[in-house]
C-alpha cells in the first residue's frame, strides 16, 4: 500500500486492521505512521514487538518525527527490559493489566495536540500470546468504543497475515471499518 493512500484511508472515526506478513510488519508499520503523520495527525503508537528506544531509533532513520507520537512500550514490559525514561513513552508493569493500558492509552490521546489523533497497534495478535482471548477481546472493543465516541480518532492495528483466520481475528475483523491485506 502507497503512503499517499494510507493517508487517505484514514479519516477520523474509523477502524483499520491490517494484515501483513511477519517479515514486513515493521516496515510497513514505519510507512503507516510516515503517512499519517504527512497528513497532519499525530498518534499514540502501541508497541508490542519493539522497546521504544529501537522504535525511536528506526523512525528517526526513517524521517519520521517522533515528536509527534506517544509511545506506549509494552514490549519492554513483555520482556521485563530496562525502560529508559522519555517524555515520548510511556511504560506499564510487566503484568501487562489491559486496565492500566486502557488508562495509557487515555492519557497519551489527551498529549496530542492536533485535531487528527490516531491510536497505532503495531501487533494486536502479539497480545492474544501473553492475555486470555477474553482480555484481548475486551481490548479491542474498549478501542472499537473508543473510536466510536471521540472525535476525529482513526484506530490503526496490525495482524499477522498467517494468523488472519483465527476465530477471534475474524471476530474483530467483522467491526472494523476496513480490512486492508498488504
Amino acid at each position: 500500500m502507497s503512503e499517499t493512500n494510507f493517508g487517505k484511508l484514514a479519516n477520523g472515526k474509523s477502524a483499520i486492521m491490517m494484515e501483513l506478513p511477519a517479515e514486513r510488519y515493521f516496515e510497513e508499520a514505519m510507512k503507516s505512521v510516515k503517512s499519517l503523520l504527512a497528513s497532519e495527525f499525530e498518534g499514540v503508537y502501541i508497541s508490542f514487538q519493539r522497546p521504544f528506544r529501537n522504535i525511536s531509533s528506526m523512525f528517526g532513520q526513517n524521517g519520521i518525527d517522533v515528536n509527534k507520537l506517544v509511545v506506549i512500550d509494552v514490549a519492554a514490559a513483555l520482556v521485563e527490559a530496562n525502560q529508559e525514561k522519555d517524555p515520548r513513552c510511556v511504560h506499564i508493569s510487566p503484568e501487562i493489566d489491559i486496565d492500566e493500558l486502557v488508562k495509557a492509552i487515555y492519557t497519551s490521546l489527551k498529549k496530542l495536540k492536533s485535531e487528527k489523533k490516531f491510536i497505532f497497534i503495531d501487533s494486536l495478535t502479539t497480545i492474544s500470546l501473553y492475555k486470555p482471548l477474553s482480555e484481548t477481546l475486551r481490548f479491542s472493543e474498549f478501542l472499537m468504543r473508543t473510536v466510536k465516541t471521540e472525535k476525529n480518532l482513526t484506530l490503526i492495528f496490525n495482524v499477522a497475515k498467517d494468523l488472519s483466520q483465527k476465530r477471534f481475528i475474524k471476530d474483530i475483523a467483522l467491526q472494523v471499518d476496513e480490512v486492508v491485506n498488504v
